[in-house]
């Protein structure tokens, strides 16, 4: 599935953000104490590649499964570089075909919030009628139209 969201990420030209290991460490330990505060999680899903990481570390911490899907978007790593909106998101065959509970979904960045966007919508389907998504980015950029439950 390929969803397109116009957004622009707003960019200062000061510095690229480099998030330390101790930064890292103090960010999952804040988010996943929020995340636990806020009731009881069924699963974690990480969006691969740069949630693919912290997703796994939340899960574990919080003694629930994980899973990942994938969700492609930007045509350039490069620093700067604008979004273009559109993600296109692919769910493994592995993955459940029911999600119940309150689900974390999470990435590493939330520039635009095109990719949350996108994905929750291809979980949509799945959703048991008691789920929740609840998401979680380690940061987001300020001219993200989303604002992810939690974000560090």
């Amino acid at each position: 599935m390929t969803r397109t969201t116009p957004a622009q990420r707003i960019f200062r030209h000061r510095t690229a953000y480099l998030l330390t290991p101790q930064a890292y460490e103090t960010a999952l330990t804040l988010l996943a104490d929020a995340a636990i505060a806020a009731g009881p999680i069924a699963m974690v899903i990480g969006i691969a590649g740069g949630g693919k990481r912290p997703a796994k570390e939340f899960a574990t911490r919080l003694g629930v499964p994980v899973c990942h899907v994938e969700a492609r978007h930007n045509t350039s790593d490069a620093l700067y570089a604008q979004a273009t909106g559109t993600v296109t998101v692919t769910v493994s065959d592995g993955f459940p075909a029911t999600l119940g509970g309150r689900v974390l979904l999470v990435d590493d960045i939330c520039g635009t919030g095109a990719t949350f966007a996108a994905v929750a919508e291809v979980l949509a389907p799945r959703l048991a009628p008691d789920a929740r998504v609840d998401t979680v980015a380690l940061c987001r950029n300020v001219g993200s139209l989303l604002r992810p439950t939690w974000w560090a």
